[in-house]
């Protein structure tokens, strides 16, 4: 009987002992598990999954973020042009205007293809599909979605210099073509002292034609500028070419004698000439209200642009993208060009 006893005990023991084995077999299969899920790929935890992806995604992502710092050093640019475009619109040398809007465009066109060339390139690369965040890390397909809304801050940067060149061109042309009739009837006012009535009048003639020049800007500005100003400007120089225009008429008329049509048409020159304006002050005013018509708007949208791109791209450096020292080489690209992906 006692060895029968003791064959039991040593087999319950067993059995013990094998459920013992097996309970710690599925506890260790558990935590295993467990720390397995708790670093999943795509983490800092499990970088070793993603290393490969990690790297060449990288690479990518360093290259795009230098041609957004290239962009955005041509938005700084446009942004210095397009103050410089409005600061020399009065100027009596138009050279720098024009070539403040020449530049201007060229730089604007080519942050729009460099902007739609670096879109493309980023939608190219991977962390547009859910299953990308097994293959790559977290961090980098974060950069890779911050540098896409960074370009989110140049749409619109095209319409906002298309607008400023169109309202400046037309402020340029304007403020010429008033000049340009100050001095054409100053000139007219010095045949007439010379006594040449036909020279006068023609040249008075041609005045008048500036005057309706500028009116046909002026008819186009007033849906989006405050144009009363300018009205009044007009008024009373138009009042005063016809003013003259009358007394050369009468002056041509008598072949030069003062009869009493002279002396009509020289008090209505007089009192025509006493309401002209008494400087060029009022060319600035005109040139003020242009301004708040959609010049001062399209500056500020391109100043904005410029201040949101910035930001994006500070950020994006915060959080472990390259630095604007790794960006610098392609700062001073020619316009117009963006490397394909890596």
């Amino acid at each position: 009987m006692k060895p029968r006893r003791l064959l039991r005990a040593a087999i319950r023991l067993a059995i013990r002992g094998a459920f013992g084995v097996l309970v710690l077999a599925i506890a260790i299969g558990s935590a295993g598990i467990v720390a397995l899920w708790s670093h999943p790929p795509g983490t800092e935890a499990r970088a070793e999954l993603t290393w490969a992806g990690d790297t060449k995604l990288g690479a990518s992502l360093d290259a795009a973020q230098s041609d957004l710092t290239a962009i955005a050093a041509d938005t700084d640019r446009l942004a210095v042009l397009a103050r410089g475009a409005i600061g020399s619109l009065t100027a009596d040398d138009q050279a720098p205007f024009g070539e403040a809007l020449s530049q201007g465009t060229t730089v604007a066109n080519a942050i729009e293809a460099d902007s739609a060339a670096l879109r493309q390139t980023l939608a190219d690369l991977p962390g547009a599909e859910p299953t990308d965040a097994l293959a790559y890390g977290a961090d980098l397909l974060a950069r890779r979605s911050d540098l896409i809304a960074a370009l989110d801050a140049t749409q619109g940067l095209g319409r906002s210099w298309v607008t400023l060149t169109g309202i400046s061109l037309e402020a340029s042309t304007l403020i010429s073509l008033l000049a340009a009739h100050d001095s054409t009837v100053a000139a007219a006012a010095a045949q007439g002292r010379a006594t040449d009535y036909v020279g006068a009048l023609a040249t008075l003639d041609s005045a008048i034609a500036r005057l309706d020049d500028a009116l046909t800007i002026r008819n186009r500005l007033a849906n989006t500028t405050d144009v009363e100003t300018l009205d009044d400007w007009m008024g009373r120089n138009r009042v005063y070419d016809q003013a003259l225009i009358a007394l050369y008429s009468a002056l041509r008329g008598s072949g030069g004698v003062i009869d009493d049509a002279v002396r009509a048409a020289f008090r209505e020159e007089s009192r025509a000439r006493a309401d002209l304006p008494p400087d060029t002050r009022g060319l600035v005013v005109i040139l003020a209200d242009i301004g708040r018509g959609g010049l001062n708007q399209a500056v500020i949208a391109i100043d904005q642009a410029r201040a949101r791109l910035s930001l994006a791209l500070d950020k994006i450096t915060s959080l472990g993208g390259v630095g604007p020292d790794a960006a610098s080489p392609t700062a001073s690209r020619p316009v117009g060009r963006v490397r394909a992906a890596a």
